[in-house]
């Protein structure tokens, strides 16, 4: 069973890879991308398995297609959005870590409410689902402070149409 959640953390959790690559050439702030995305999973992880039973005719695959919407908000609000050079760009990374933490959450909670319908320990499984996201992220991270990765963070619409192209693959499950 262990092996069985770590392949299924791991899988919901691709995408936050990218998601912390196109945030951090954003922004180029690691802590609070990182902390923003862990403790939304998180959280979602957490209120998912102890709603179980209520929000298992709710929440469906389709449900975190929808994260596929936000990342593409996300996107589209990145590149719209004027540089600012002020205190508030801290705030700014935070809230666009938060709302994309929610965005690329949404298959780790369906994950997560899956395996606690299956009986797996309710503990383990949100701490493990956000913690495989903040191993993912932090390589996102990691790969976008190289050479070559900064070099096309200096080209302000890279980062933004990242989002955009995760965003529009996560939301085609929503048409399969």
């Amino acid at each position: 069973m262990t092996y069985f959640l770590l392949i299924t953390a791991f899988t919901v959790s691709i995408d936050s890879f990218v998601c912390g690559f196109a945030l951090s050439l954003r922004n180029g702030k690691k802590f609070p991308i990182i902390l923003g995305i862990f403790f939304t999973v998180l959280a979602m992880c957490f209120i998912t398995n102890y709603l179980a039973i209520f929000l298992a005719d709710i929440i469906t695959e389709k449900t975190a297609s929808l994260g596929g919407i936000i990342l593409i908000l996300v996107g589209i609000f990145n590149l719209v959005k004027k540089d600012e050079k002020s205190n508030s760009n801290s705030h700014s990374a935070l809230k666009q870590s938060l709302v994309s933490g929610f965005a690329v959450g949404l298959d780790g909670a369906l994950a997560n409410l899956s395996l606690s319908l299956m009986g797996i320990n309710a503990f383990f499984v949100p701490i493990t689902i956000a913690l495989m996201h903040a191993l993912t992220i932090s390589f996102g991270v990691i790969l976008s402070q190289t050479k070559l990765a900064k070099k096309f963070g200096k080209i302000k619409v890279i980062p933004p149409l990242i989002l955009i192209l995760l965003g529009a693959y996560k939301t085609l499950g929503f048409f399969i």
